[in-house]
């Protein structure tokens, strides 16, 4: 006895399929640890420039096969845990910086590992006085109460980075209004035109990579200058360099020619006026 589809099913692979074909990039991202409300934000800032779909595995695994896009099935070896199907008509390189933009902060929870080390500023809070001042003193904080408010008495690194959050410690940085941890729509692979991208291949520096291809340029530029090779950024100072040079050669040969005759006479009123400048010298000379 065959086991019926549920319809929805149906529909969700159809769906995703259409998605698939008719996007210029698609991708797989992990979007586990990502609590609700941050989730619905990143997908409110993407909106217009890349769409995500959460799906169950299973179901984009199928939509991967069925549809007639060229290389799409190399992204079934990265569906695993949470993830979400991310379509987008920008280039890979832009969608992954996109995404790496998006990152946010949220809620520390007991058992997360500190990304950097959280640190507590002293200063008074907006906490009441009661029984969370105990709370604050049992996480390891040095707290009181100065004139009615809880203060944290001074500067204090709570939780080391790499180390784990225990539970008083993530109720201490809730109270506090506190978000240390950083979430975000990680890119675990993208296709384009039938071409795999992963991050490491995406994680450009930007602005390196634009001041290594001004560099590029300069160079060429010098280089081409250096061989006189004519082409759109060196003729105009190629002709210029020509100029000078056939003007300088004129002056050296005393070729008459219109832009060298000022030139000429220019030199040669110098030259006499350094001979008769000389002459008075030797004739002061002689007189003495």
């Amino acid at each position: 006895m065959s086991t019926k589809v549920a319809q929805w099913k149906i529909d969700e692979v159809t769906n995703l399929s259409g998605k698939i074909e008719n996007s210029q990039a698609v991708g797989i991202v992990n979007i586990g640890g990502i609590p609700a409300r941050q989730l619905q934000e990143m997908r409110s800032n993407l909106r217009g420039k890349a769409d995500l779909r959460v799906s169950k595995n299973t179901l984009i695994n199928i939509a991967l096969d069925d549809a007639e896009k060229e290389g799409v099935n190399k992204l079934e070896e990265h569906l695993e845990g949470q993830t979400s199907l991310v379509f987008s008509d920008i280039n890979p390189f832009k969608l992954y910086n996109m995404l790496e933009e998006s990152k946010t902060t949220a809620p520390a929870s007991a058992g997360d590992i500190a990304q950097k080390d959280i640190v507590i500023e002293e200063g008074p809070t907006s906490l009441e006085p009661g029984p969370v001042l105990s709370d604050l003193q049992q996480a390891g904080l040095p707290a009181g109460i100065d004139g009615g408010d809880v203060v944290i008495q001074n500067t204090t690194t709570i939780v080391e980075e790499g180390e784990e959050i225990n539970a008083k410690v993530a109720d201490v940085l809730s109270k506090l209004d506190i978000e240390p941890m950083e979430v975000g729509l990680k890119l675990k692979a993208v296709v384009e035109e039938g071409t795999i991208f992963e991050p490491e291949t995406l994680a450009l520096d930007i602005d390196k990579y634009r001041e290594d291809i001004t560099t590029a340029q300069a160079r060429s530029v010098a280089l081409a200058m250096g061989v006189n090779y004519p082409t759109k950024e060196t003729i105009k100072p190629l002709i210029q360099k020509a100029f000078r040079e056939s003007v300088s050669l004129g002056i050296e040969t005393e070729i008459f020619e219109p832009e060298v005759l000022e030139k000429l006479v220019a030199k040669a009123n110098l030259d006499a006026n350094a001979i008769s400048s000389k002459i008075g010298e030797d004739f002061l000379s002689d007189e003495d």
